[in-house]
């Protein structure tokens, strides 16, 4: 990705996907690998076939027959079942790129972003309530995760109103993951965003989220349904 792409308000230099969309606009650098839940089904082993009695030896009365019962499969070989958490109240679940499911808030206007690898999901009461999400094949698999989005930060540090509130690595669903929280100055006001990252099977997730300050809260707790239940 070397063209510069707008990520939200800002233009800024691509990188790998997860350089961009934190810009205002993550751009995903990672491709959409949907996960495939795979159940362990139980296999009986078959019932040995008896060999055939001799034409010339009595056959056994029907009544000294012997019957052979399967015995039902053990508790650990019963398959088992992964399910996503039921969806809150006033959230519907909506297919980003990179094949990404979860959840948005319910009468959200949802678009295609700057990129093709994010979808934008705005607050009608309040355009300035954004979440943004998608996936993008990882453009450069020699460099961890952890590693591409610091240098991301790194790079939106150099730009003036910009603050740094966190960034860890931690995992999502048992896939690496990294979290970042920032502040910036847009057009006069401060914004805070938050923006989570996960890579599997050569993908790189993102979910973000941005809002007034003084709305964070609930933009944050936005944020929190969207990663419970995206999927992979």
């Amino acid at each position: 990705m070397a063209n510069p792409q707008k990520y939200g308000r800002r233009q800024v230099a691509t990188v790998p996907l997860a350089l961009s969309i934190t810009a205002v606009y993550l751009v995903v650098g990672g491709a959409a690998g949907a996960l495939a839940l795979h159940a362990k089904s139980a296999t009986t082993a078959p019932v040995p076939v008896p060999a055939l009695l001799s034409p010339s030896l009595p056959q056994p009365p029907p009544s000294l027959s012997r019957t052979t019962t399967t015995p039902p499969p053990s508790p650990s070989a019963v398959p088992t079942t992964t399910t996503a958490p039921a969806l809150p109240a006033g959230f519907r679940l909506v297919e980003a790129p990179g094949g990404l499911t979860t959840a948005v808030p319910e009468g959200w206007t949802i678009s295609t972003g700057t990129v093709a690898t994010t979808l934008v999901a705005t607050d009608p009461a309040n355009p300035r309530r954004e979440i943004r999400l998608g996936g993008a094949p990882v453009t450069d698999p020699s460099t961890t995760l952890l590693a591409r989005i610091t240098t991301a930060a790194v790079e939106r540090e150099r730009e003036p109103g910009h603050t740094r509130l966190a960034l860890a690595q931690t995992t999502i669903r048992e896939f690496p993951a990294v979290r970042w929280d920032f502040e910036e100055v847009v057009d006069g006001v401060a914004e805070r965003m938050a923006v989570a990252y996960w890579e599997t099977g050569g993908i790189e997730y993102v979910v973000y989220a941005s809002g007034p300050s003084e709305e964070w809260s609930k933009t944050r707790s936005d944020l929190e349904v969207l990663i419970d239940n995206a999927r992979p």
